[in-house]
């Protein structure tokens, strides 16, 4: 399996790898960012797009949400760009509006060159990526490696890390779902195994408080539509049940065509429906408001800041691991 030359970043190649199943479901995966740009599965024959993403490398780096990308060293928001370790503050890049940390800085993971390692069976690829002691105010120098895989029903995603000192980890896959392949996800049926919620305060930083769902908004315990509840904006951390690989989500496409299930291995699972989105790509396609959800897999957001929330911090001798199972199903197939 090649590795083919998809554009360039700050003079060097970015390379694209294209993974087939040989059952009808397809990944695409960059260098750059660590992306998904593409994940499609047959239906009646055809392949449909899955995911959200662009058509060409130049509009990744000028104008992605973080389409697809393997966000770290902390994916989501640490409160006012600061955080005390062992002791000592720690002053990180303040990207979000001057004030609050986000996504790991404006040249986190998500938008670095990783090293690509194809796998020998046409199924996987492996991305490897060093961040050096200092990025963005953060301490220790960290390996970090995502491995994509595609099995006969479903794309696997294993990202681990070591670092040299201790530090905050929260990697973070962000791909934007649509499994209509178009349109709104508003008409998507979305379940998720969390009995609470992180309500959150200015900056969309939590408070602290874990709140049950029932009676809110928010109450998703039951297989409903995105919009069910009189609206579509979620952008909220919620509180997975149990621990270890487990069940985190169950996405249905508006026709009912496309299933997908989410295992993790995380406490959190951040639900962003893309109210926020207004871009027009390159090639003139509009992608809106609503176009596609996030369900990032995750530490809960400013857990370096919460010593009530479970821990994200990461030491030496020890292996960071994060894993993601995303099982697909074709109705009628």
């Amino acid at each position: 399996m090649a590795v083919e030359k998809w554009g360039e970043f700050e003079g060097e190649p970015v390379g694209r790898v294209v993974l087939d199943n040989g059952k009808g479901l397809r990944a695409a995966i960059l260098s750059w960012g660590g992306v998904l740009q593409s994940l499609t599965i047959d239906v009646d024959g055809r392949p449909r797009p899955l995911v959200l993403g662009f058509d060409g490398f130049p509009d990744y780096p000028a104008k992605s949400p973080y389409f697809g990308a393997t966000v770290g060293r902390f994916g989501n928001r640490i409160g006012h760009a600061t955080f005390t370790l062992d002791g000592v503050r720690h002053d990180l890049e303040a990207n979000m509006g001057g004030v609050h940390h986000l996504h790991g800085g404006s040249k986190g993971w998500g938008r670095r060159l990783w090293r690509m390692t194809p796998g020998g069976d046409g199924r996987s690829v492996t991305l490897e990526l060093t961040g050096p002691a200092g990025e963005a105010g953060y301490p220790g120098t960290v390996e970090a490696r995502c491995l994509y895989q595609l099995t006969d029903d479903s794309l696997d995603i294993e990202m681990t890390a070591t670092t040299t000192a201790p530090t905050p980890i929260n990697m973070v896959h962000h791909t934007y779902w649509n499994l209509d392949g178009k349109g709104s996800i508003e008409a998507h049926e979305l379940r998720l195994a969390a009995d609470g919620y992180l309500p959150t305060g200015e900056g969309q930083i939590p408070t602290g408080e874990i709140r049950p769902l029932a009676g809110t908004g928010f109450d998703f315990r039951e297989a409903r539509r995105i919009d069910a509840k009189g609206t579509a904006d979620y952008d909220h951390c919620f509180v997975v049940n149990g621990s270890g690989l487990r069940p985190v989500a169950d996405l249905v496409a508006s026709d009912g065509r496309v299933r997908m299930t989410l295992d993790a291995d995380q406490p959190g699972v951040q639900l962003y429906t893309g109210f926020k989105m207004d871009i027009t790509a390159s090639d003139g396609a509009h992608i809106g408001p609503r176009a596609g959800l996030c369900l990032e897999t995750e530490c809960f957001p400013d857990a370096p800041n919460k010593p009530e929330f479970p821990s994200s911090i990461l030491r030496p001798n020890e292996t960071y691991r994060h894993r993601m199972v995303h099982r697909f199903a074709v109705a009628g197939a």
